[in-house]
């Protein structure tokens, strides 16, 4: 993920972590409660996904998404600082601490980004493996043509063929090991958006 990072320091800039994999509906709730008792309202013509924008008289504020696996956030103001962006900063920051998150500094932030960007790659990954395993816990292959079928099915629905008890045994063998996996990857998926440290999660076996 890149990320300017002269735009982000030395400019009147809040950086937050929250313990979360993305800026999703209850995040968004949240700097939304911490706001709206100050006067800001949500600029109605925002429709980003990675970002939120407050609008309060003729002052403006901007939540920009950096990072996933945390949600990684800066938020600052569109335009010139005033008071009002300042409070407004302190509001989100004692909203995301008193939910288990944290506050960077401009340093902080610029020796996190390069992790940032290592553990959104380790969310992908576990994404491939946690939807690839998913499916074999739907349905089954057929060894001899590789077309997929019902996993109760007794005919393989590319080339007929009826599925022998090895067949069947491969099957179960193969659902016993998807469902491991499932559970491992969403387990290394909830410690990742946790701000789990990658270091302690090196030692999980891929399946």
């Amino acid at each position: 993920m890149a990320v300017e990072r002269a735009g982000l320091v030395r400019r009147h800039h809040t950086h937050l972590l929250l313990p979360h994999a993305a800026l999703d509906a209850p995040q968004r709730a949240l700097f939304e409660v911490a706001l709206r008792p100050a006067g800001w309202t949500a600029d109605p013509d925002n429709t980003s996904t990675m970002s939120l924008r407050w609008n309060r008289g003729d002052a403006a504020l901007r939540l920009q998404t950096l990072g996933w696996f945390p949600l990684l956030v800066t938020v600052g103001p569109m335009g010139k600082a005033t008071g009002v962006h300042r409070d407004a900063a302190a509001r989100l920051t004692s909203a995301v601490l008193a939910g288990g998150g944290k506050s960077f500094t401009d340093r902080q932030l610029v020796e996190y980004l390069p992790q940032a960007q290592e553990r959104w790659q380790r969310a992908l990954l576990e994404r491939r493996r946690l939807s690839t395993a998913e499916r074999l816990l739907r349905a089954r292959r057929c060894s001899s043509c590789g077309a997929w079928s019902d996993l109760s099915a007794t005919h393989c629905a590319g080339c007929r063929r009826r599925f022998t008890t090895a067949d069947d045994a491969e099957r179960d063998a193969t659902v016993s090991r998807a469902a491991a996996t499932v559970q491992e990857a969403e387990a290394i998926l909830a410690d990742l958006a946790r701000g789990v440290v990658l270091d302690r999660l090196n030692g999980a076996a891929h399946g």
